[in-house]
């Protein structure tokens, strides 16, 4: 009865998601807004897919909701044909990363997520061990309340079903990973495939070989894309994992502290505009560049009135991951990342 009064409360969290996505198509006005929306749906269905109770009622029920989700994607297409390509402000729908799993959590265990996420993610220790201590102060809380009010069973019980055995789902009620999505890439062109939306199953599909022309002339490339993955399925041989960018920024604008230091820069440098500029550079925003730089009003960047103006380094790295004293490496990986300046140095 428990399990099944569970799974009735996650199909209708679930329900109430996949309404709201709907809502969300028809009032769109972008394509990061439906990009937004896929992702979303996406989450939904790898929530549908852990009920797993076998009553008819619920087995009925997330059938029917894993259905509405494939013709909310219907609908995503055919919105996505409908809207040019702007090269305007972008709208972006940042809603969930103020609705934080951790807010929902006994306080015992938000203190308990937190020990184990500040030990992997500041400490840097390995998530193995990361788990160790997970389940060590399970043990702890389970002693500890067994000595305190050794009749209370069902609190007990709810409390230790909330701290995960792992810790990549330890990491998610904090939401710290960012959007992303994988491509596959041509070991032989390097030229890059979008994933196609999968609804119905934790993987994405790929075209199984590449279609790329390198020269208007030439046959198409036709290089196998994918390779037999262990688990008996099919993955793509080489990959290029994007990060969303908006949904980057836009995690760090939902945090007012975090938009407060990003804002100081450009206030403090147009507050001191008119002095000498700083015989020793000490930080990039000493640099004649940003005194100078025009903003798309033909007026100064740093003048940005009630807007936030955000400056970012884009950096690219390759590097032998096998180790510079192995002779003839036969991987390379790559990283192009990107960092704002705006933050402070120990951010």
């Amino acid at each position: 009865m428990q399990r099944q009064s569970r799974a009735e409360a996650i199909l209708n969290v679930a329900e109430s998601r996949i309404e709201r996505a709907r809502t969300q198509i028809f009032c769109a006005t972008s394509r990061d807004v439906l990009r937004s929306i896929r992702n979303e749906l996406s989450a939904i269905i790898k929530t549908l897919g852990k009920v797993k109770h076998k009553v008819s009622s619920i087995v009925s029920r997330r059938s029917r909701l894993e259905t509405t989700c494939d013709e909310i994607q219907t609908l995503l297409f055919s919105k996505e044909d409908e809207l040019p390509v702007s090269s305007g402000p972008v709208e972006f729908d940042s809603s969930h990363h103020y609705d934080l799993p951790i807010d929902y959590a006994d306080e015992i265990v938000q203190v308990s997520l937190f020990l184990g996420a500040v030990s992997v993610v500041i400490f840097g220790i390995g998530r193995r061990h990361g788990e160790f201590l997970m389940g060590v102060l399970s043990l702890i809380l389970s002693l500890a309340m067994d000595a305190q009010s050794p009749h209370s069973e069902s609190r007990r019980q709810n409390t230790l079903s909330q701290i995960p055995r792992t810790m990549e789902t330890a990491l998610s009620v904090f939401k710290l990973d960012g959007q992303t999505t994988t491509y596959a890439v041509c070991p032989a062109c390097n030229c890059t495939f979008k994933p196609k939306a999968n609804l119905n199953s934790s993987g994405a599909r790929y075209p199984p070989n590449c279609s790329n022309r390198p020269r208007p002339e030439d046959v198409p490339c036709d290089e196998p894309l994918l390779q037999c993955s262990p688990g008996g399925g099919l993955e793509p041989i080489k990959t290029f994992v994007y990060h969303h960018f908006h949904d980057y920024l836009a995690g760090l604008l939902s945090r007012p502290e975090l938009e407060a230091i990003m804002d100081s820069p450009c206030d403090k440098l147009l507050s001191s505009i008119g002095n000498a500029p700083p015989r020793v550079i000490k930080d990039v925003w000493d640099a004649d560049f940003f005194r100078n730089f025009e903003g798309p009003t033909q007026s100064l960047f740093i003048d940005r009135g009630s807007e936030g103006r955000f400056a970012f380094t884009l950096n690219v790295d390759f590097f032998n991951i096998e180790g510079n004293l192995q002779r003839n490496a036969s991987t390379s990986t790559g990283i192009i990342s990107c960092a704002c300046l705006n933050l402070p140095l120990d951010i």
